[in-house]
């Protein structure tokens, strides 16, 4: 037998030849990641579940492969779209994008106050870290500081991108350098100092412009002493810290007072400056190169879980991050669970910075300190700061342990959303279990025990829920009594939540518009339907007093309170929604029958009356002068309308 010969000639085995390369290199990387399709799935539904419980806010996020890796890191004015753009689409638009999908398999961030901030922290990590996927810089480009050595007789404000051991104060990064020359300039004309040369100011001589403009006391000519040159880099170094308030409320007062003057370049200007200041602040939040190495750490504690969050700073900079779990905390308070959190994690620790900025101090501070000393080499000191820029770093390792926290309860109760801020301030105001993902709002409306009707809203997320709104009539009471009305609307409501077996979601707060008495009644039928840990309180207005049924004081929340203002909209809601019921009702049965009680008014001059007042309410309330006016009216049938509509007592009545 011949040769068989080969089905593709010449160049036609190229595509073939492709074809096998690219099937080899996938089978590679399908060998070291060494996944199944069952573990494939498992680690895109959780990351599915993250993504969607990412906090809106600034910050920076960082990229991990299965083994916990950094493969990159990102900042983002807003987490969420940012990171869901590694995942969307198809076709990743570039190789690195495509790589990075097939690597990711979790992925964490940091929250910070502002999309400056997250850029100083991204550099930071990415000089800590060297990720893989991060560019990286050759050309050993450096952010902009201000320098000024405090060591010289007469030191001088610079900017520089060299750091120096040499005594010299160093205030930033800044991102902009073009921004920090305008500050440089700023910041003279508020501290003047001089800006020549050791060796000019070493001449003497006469002195130079800057003197006649302000911008200097002219040191070089004796004009100055050194102790009052000193009081003023004093002041300066004084701003750079973090102690400039006093400084910018002057300024802002100074802006208002040329906008009333109408000088308004002046007033812009001096906005331009307040600006530049606020930035500077802002920059020094994340970095600082006279702080020394030291760790925030933030604790949050709700309920059986609790989160905290480690930010280790060194040289000024935060080079990692930590976020920690605890679970099984409900029987312990927080400084027994922060005695577990500084023991367990710097247990394996190599490096323990000097000083650890906690927001609360463990449990026996003394023996803890002792023994992170021991372990350390040297002294170790546990503070918790009250004020200024350590507060702020503990601030910000909270915010983190509390996002940490939150994604974990949203887990747990399958929610697929962030809650709102004013529930956890609601949940704590009332010592709830849990935040209040779900509000129920009731109120009565009725006019002199006629019309009576209830009211449902609810509140999703601190949302109104359209489709959760209900409607009652009031079946099984009469004359006024609003208790019992509250009863049986609330039985229907018990009623139904026990019918439905778990279909019907049950409230997480029940509010009712109403005091003490209300509050009451409504705990009473709860508890013979058999939902006694259903939380009912009662919002009355006036005072805004919150009536809880197992206390007997009512509790005030300040007027500015998120949790108070969260309660009044949804009281207002079912109020409105009530009153809105009961005017529909009392509209179709005046229109039904009270206008055919009149004698001598037919159909079509009754609908002339409707179109003129817009509703039988309203023309219940007019004169029979204004009724006259309507054509067809005269003023018999004019009297006789009024008569019929009037309200017995004389007036119109008030509805509620």
């Amino acid at each position: 037998m011949g040769q068989e010969k080969p089905a593709c000639e010449g160049g036609r085995h190229r595509p073939q030849r492709r074809s096998n390369r690219e099937e080899h290199r996938r089978g590679r990387r399908g060998h070291a990641t060494g996944e199944t399709a069952a573990q494939s799935t498992r680690w895109k539904a959780s990351l599915e579940e993250k993504l969607r419980l990412l906090p809106n806010a600034p910050g920076v996020y960082l990229l991990r492969d299965g083994g916990g890796k950094i493969l990159y890191v990102g900042k983002a004015k807003r987490l969420p779209a940012r990171v869901r753009s590694y995942f969307r689409g198809t076709r990743a638009p570039d190789e690195r994008i495509a790589e990075l999908r097939r690597r990711i398999r979790d992925f964490d961030y940091v929250v910070t106050a502002s999309e400056t901030e997250a850029l100083v922290l991204e550099a930071s990590l990415v000089r800590a870290h060297a990720p893989r996927f991060n560019v990286e810089l050759k050309d050993d480009k450096r952010y902009p500081f201000l320098a000024i050595n405090t060591q010289h007789p007469f030191p001088r404000l610079l900017l520089t991108r060299k750091i120096v051991a040499d005594g010299t104060r160093y205030y930033g990064p800044f991102t902009h350098v073009k921004d920090v020359r305008k500050l440089l300039r700023t910041l003279r004309q508020v501290f003047p100092l001089r800006s020549c040369s050791d060796r000019r100011l070493n001449q003497g001589g006469r002195a130079c412009l800057d003197y006649f403009i302000d911008l200097c006391p002219a040191p070089c000519t004796g004009l100055v002493t050194g102790e009052i040159y000193r009081a003023t880099v004093d002041t300066l170094i004084a701003f750079l810290e973090g102690r400039g308030e006093e400084l910018l409320r002057r300024w802002r007062a100074r802006m208002k007072a040329h906008a009333s003057d109408l000088r308004f370049e002046e007033s812009a200007h001096v906005r331009d400056n307040i600006e530049r200041l606020e930035q500077l602040m802002e920059s020094q939040r994340m970095v600082d190169m006279q702080r020394p190495d030291l760790d925030a750490i933030g604790l949050v504690v709700r309920g059986a879980r609790a989160a905290a969050a480690v930010f280790s700073h060194r040289e000024g900079a935060v080079v990692r991050t930590h976020r920690l779990a605890i679970e099984q905390a409900r029987w312990a308070d927080a400084a027994e669970i922060m005695e577990a959190v500084l023991t367990q994690h710097y247990e394996h620790r190599r490096r323990i910075p000097p000083l650890l900025l906690c927001s609360e101090l463990p449990r026996d501070a003394e023996v803890v300190g002792r023994w992170l000393s021991a372990r350390a080499g040297r002294r170790v000191r546990l503070v918790r700061p009250q004020r200024g820029k350590r507060a702020e770093l503990v601030r910000g390792a909270l915010q983190n342990a509390h996002f940490l926290l939150e994604e974990r309860e949203l887990l747990a109760q399958g929610r697929r959303e962030r809650l709102d801020a004013s529930l956890y301030a609601l949940q704590e105001a009332l010592g709830l279990a849990g935040a209040p993902y779900r509000i129920e709002g009731y109120d009565i409306s009725m006019l002199q025990g006629t019309d009576a009707v209830g009211a449902r809203v609810l509140f999703v997320n601190g949302v109104p829920r359209k489709a959760g709104y209900r409607r009652y009539r009031i079946r099984s009471v009469e004359g006024s009594d609003d208790f019992a009305m509250l009863g049986e609307m609330v039985q229907r409501r018990a009623r139904r939540l026990a019918e439905e077996e778990g279909e019907e979601e049950e409230p997480d707060l029940m509010l009712i518009d109403g005091g003490r008495g209300q509050v009451n009644r409504v705990s009473e039928v709860l508890c013979a339907a058999g939902f006694a840990d259903l939380p009912v309180i009662g919002l009355a207005k006036r005072e805004e007093l919150i009536f809880l049924p197992d206390q007997p004081e009512p509790l005030r929340l300040p007027r500015s309170s998120p949790a108070l203002q969260l309660l009044q909209r949804v009281r207002d809601e079912a109020h409105r929604f009530a009153v809105g019921y009961h005017r529909t009702l009392r509209s179709k049965r005046l229109t039904s029958s009270a206008l055919q009680e009149v004698p001598g008014l037919g159909a079509k001059r009754a609908a002339l009356l409707l179109r003129h007042f817009g509703s039988v309410a309203a023309l219940s309330r007019a004169s029979a002068d204004e009724i006259m006016r309507v054509p067809g009216i005269g003023p018999r049938l004019a009297a006789g309308i009024a008569q019929v509509l009037r309200d017995p007592s004389g007036g119109a009545a008030q509805e509620g």
